[in-house]
């Protein structure tokens, strides 16, 4: 049977996971090992590259970068969403408390049909990012294997303060490495599957509306105050929305750039070189997921956008030439908002759409293309 709510369990189980689902057990504890994890990983790799920036070949500095960034990127999205916890509790409730209120008007089943596809492609959107992890990891212990030097490679380049070449300091530490690595791309991706899921529930409940009005044969003083509510109701929730992800656009905006920029050199690079199989297993996917991130933002604010004027053509295309004039008058109303869309922003600057998707990847081409030019 299809769950009738649109907060998929993928996504449940991993805000658990986080620490930031409303009522999780102990959310300080999460937030105290949450920033001991960052601080001590984040800040040997920054001193390893800091330190060997000039003895290091350009492919192994970037190698390292572009697995850095995105950890610095998950850092960055849990201290948003501590900073915005009540609003990710607003929304979570909204959401349970919409598939309940609205489903007995919901005469074509879509809520469900939105939960099962929310279900879907959140699981899938979370899998994605462990799986590029472990390829990763994967692809480095490839490299080890085919290299012979004496030094034992570690899945995360570190400048630690003692030597890991001698058993079992080193598989204690390479496993500590995985986990926090999986960990990370875990939540990671669990940020995407968030966002996703949230668009699809606003879009669901837009189709909802929109169905209501259009299979409406008479539309009353009543009924048009119920329309003008709704829609405020989901303005409202778009708005929570653009709250919570605005920050984490602008972060990706400049990320993603980067990664793609580095990993795509990477790829570019290593087709061109003997023996380059172990460096292919650890960007393919790992792109993969990055251009899959930077794609779910920018969709999510074009589909928003698109879902707002849904309204708007709903209302002018019902009955409204039979209502009475000062129905009619007040229907305006429900056009005019509609008109001003659902704005999803990156920090506020410029709208999330899949033209800045575009923007995105030529940058990093272009990014790529100076890199390639360097070496």
């Amino acid at each position: 049977m299809k769950s009738s709510s649109t907060v998929s369990k993928s996504v449940r189980f991993g805000l658990h996971f986080i620490g930031i689902w409303p009522g999780t057990p102990f959310p300080g504890l999460h937030k105290i090992l949450w920033v001991i994890a960052m601080v001590l990983f984040q800040g040997y790799q920054y001193k390893s590259i800091i330190s060997r920036c000039r003895t290091d070949s350009l492919v192994s500095l970037i190698d390292s970068l572009s697995i850095v960034l995105p950890i610095t990127l998950v850092s960055i999205k849990l201290t948003v969403s501590w900073i915005h916890h009540d609003v990710l509790c607003k929304l979570l409730s909204t959401m349970e408390e919409d598939c309940e209120k609205y489903a007995a008007i919901d005469t074509h089943k879509l809520i469900p049909k939105a939960a099962d596809l929310s279900y879907r492609l959140t699981t899938i959107t979370a899998v994605l990012y462990p799986l590029s992890a472990g390829f990763y990891a994967v692809g480095t212990f490839v490299t080890q294997q085919s290299n012979d030097s004496t030094t034992r490679q570690l899945v995360l380049v570190m400048d630690l303060p003692f030597d890991t070449n001698e058993s079992p300091v080193y598989e204690l530490v390479v496993t500590t490495q995985f986990l926090f690595l999986t960990s990370s791309a875990f939540t990671f991706g669990i940020f995407s599957a968030l966002l996703l899921m949230m668009t699809l529930h606003l879009g669901c409940h837009v189709d909802v509306l929109c169905h209501t009005l259009s299979d409406s044969s008479e539309i009353g003083n009543k009924q048009i105050r119920f329309f003008i509510s709704r829609q405020q109701e989901i303005v409202l929730f778009a708005e929570r929305i653009e709250q919570l992800f605005t920050y984490i656009a602008l972060s990706q905006l400049f990320s993603n750039t980067l990664i793609t920029c580095c990993l795509g050199y990477l790829i570019v690079i290593t087709l061109n070189t003997e023996n380059g199989l172990p460096m292919l297993i650890k960007s393919v996917l790992f792109y993969y997921v990055i251009c899959l991130e930077a794609f779910i933002y920018c969709f999510a604010g074009e589909y928003l956008d698109i879902k707002s004027k849904m309204i708007g053509n709903a209302a002018y295309e019902s009955l409204w030439y039979n209502m009475q004039p000062i129905n009619s008058r007040q229907l305006v109303l429900l056009i005019l908002r509609a008109q001003k869309g659902l704005p999803l922003t990156f920090g506020k600057f410029s709208n999330l759409n899949l033209e800045s998707f575009t923007s995105i990847m030529k940058a990093s081409a272009s990014y790529m293309s100076v890199l390639l030019a360097m070496s």
